[in-house]
């Protein structure tokens, strides 16, 4: 384990092995919490307002579904024309 030394302005510099083993970089937002006396840091990734909605615990349920369905071959194909008649139908 590695020592790091807390600055008078109450900052910690995260070795150059470690930045790029998480690939941070200055700039890079992280998330922390204590958990049994421990600082646990996390990088943050932005995602846009407009694709929030993806991350949400329902939409990724229904994409683990999804794939789960497509691994075992649990899926339709169409042609266009047949696809299309079906949505009107």
């Amino acid at each position: 384990m590695k020592v790091l030394t807390i600055s008078s302005k109450g900052q910690i510099a995260i070795p150059k092995e470690i930045r790029d083993f998480l690939h941070i970089k200055e700039g890079d937002r992280l998330v922390y919490k204590i958990d049994r006396g421990r600082i646990v840091l996390e990088p943050v990734v932005s995602v846009p307002r407009s694709q929030s909605y993806f991350w949400t615990p329902e939409v990724q349920e229904k994409v683990k579904n999804a794939d789960e369905n497509f691994k075992t071959g649990n899926f339709k194909t169409y042609k266009v024309d047949k696809f299309i008649k079906e949505l009107k139908a």
